[in-house]
């Protein structure tokens, strides 16, 4: 048995999303790997961390944000902003297309700390700019180019984006969505799917969906919606889960509402994942703000803290099908943990529709640790 550990932290609060348990626990890492930890051997121990009061989970995913930074306007600096959010891999939801991929593997996936996915925008260009919408126009889908960088990096690709949103496909038509999900059952990969302001009705999207695919922004208030004239979810919409779609909430600013999501929790519609969508524009601003403080919002709406952390952890890991045991608590698998407080701390969120929505307790990343390695430790937090 290895008788050396990089990092041990010990007597923290451990959340196994995986076995939806929350036990008091020790967590060893040795070589950028979990390990087992035998309590009655002696270590050598390089950084113990004592965790004691505090929650550690597998490494936080952010499962919807956009980090093409200087190249497109919305992107954020990865590893500046996410890691003291506790964010230990993110999917960038869109942001590059065929003709800006090779940037973006270079500068963007290849450099940061951060273990970094994306989804391939359906537009060549991709997403670089908020203010004019991408071009979607299903004549220039790529099929030999998509399928030559889902070839090439299969590792961190994962699937395609689609902004269905009126605004993005009107001079299209909507036969957009049907010819993307061809395109996908050609390439043979799911589809994470905006729906924010769609172009016909919420039950029409969700039942041409299909199993794996994700649909994001699924509590959003703008046209058509999950809920019907009666505050019901949509029978399409259940069935469409019971299918096998999964449903995002990739909140952002204008992406949620709460007109929606309550009447949604109360009929035991929870999200799978919970994410930000989070941009250069969204981070650290009182709609927004970023994974904790939406962690933090879905906590106060009446999640469980075990519900919360899975939704960003095990859930997202499963569904995107993420490598190296990211979203789990494995041995010999990438260490990736966050550690965490919850507090008594008012907050006040509002977003772009003008609700407002005050929350009384704050989940606040203290330690993140990616791949074996301390990439953040909070000020406040016993070192």
């Amino acid at each position: 048995m290895n008788n050396k550990i990089d990092i041990l932290i010990r007597n923290a609060n451990v959340i196994n999303p995986e076995k939806g348990t929350i036990e008091k626990g020790t967590i060893a890492i040795y070589n950028g790997k979990f390990v087992e930890y035998d309590h009655d051997a002696s270590y050598v121990i390089h950084d113990e961390i004592n965790a004691d009061g505090y929650y550690a989970s597998p490494g936080w995913i952010d499962s919807h944000t956009h980090i093409f930074k200087d190249a497109t306007e919305p992107g954020l600096a990865a590893d500046l902003g996410l890691i003291p959010m506790g964010i230990t891999s993110a999917i960038d939801g869109g942001s590059a297309g065929i003709a800006t991929w090779p940037i973006f593997k270079s500068h963007i996936v290849d450099t940061n700390y951060l273990n970094i996915f994306y989804s391939i925008n359906v537009s060549p260009a991709g997403q670089i700019t908020e203010r004019y919408p991408e071009n979607v126009d299903p004549q220039y889908y790529d099929i030999d180019k998509l399928k030559t960088i889902m070839e090439n990096d299969p590792e961190h690709v994962r699937g395609l984006k689609l902004r269905y949103g009126a605004e993005v496909i009107a001079p299209f038509g909507n036969n957009v969505l049907d010819k993307t999900i061809k395109l996908a059952d050609i390439l043979g990969c799911s589809i994470t799917l905006h729906v924010t302001n769609p172009p016909c009705r919420m039950e029409e999207i969700v039942s041409k969906m299909r199993p794996g695919d994700v649909v994001c922004h699924i509590y959003q208030g703008k046209g058509s919606t999950i809920i019907d004239k009666d505050g019901r979810i949509k029978p399409a919409v259940i069935e469409a889960r019971r299918r096998g779609v999964y449903f995002d909430s990739a909140d952002a600013r204008i992406n949620h509402c709460y007109r929606i999501i309550k009447p949604a929790i109360e009929q035991g519609f929870k999200p799978d994942i919970i994410s930000t969508d989070l941009t250069q524009n969204g981070i650290f601003s009182n709609m927004c703000w970023g994974l904790p403080v939406i962690l933090s919002k879905w906590l106060n709406l009446g999640l469980s803290l075990k519900e919360v952390i899975a939704d960003c952890t095990y859930n997202p890991a499963q569904i995107h099908h993420l490598p190296n045991g990211i979203g789990k608590f494995t041995y010999k698998t990438a260490a990736n943990v966050t550690i965490f407080s919850v507090e008594d701390r008012p907050f006040h969120l509002r977003n772009r529709m003008g609700e407002e929505f005050d929350g009384k307790k704050m989940i606040i990343p203290q330690v993140t640790i990616i791949n074996g390695s301390v990439r953040y430790k909070n000020l406040y937090f016993p070192f």
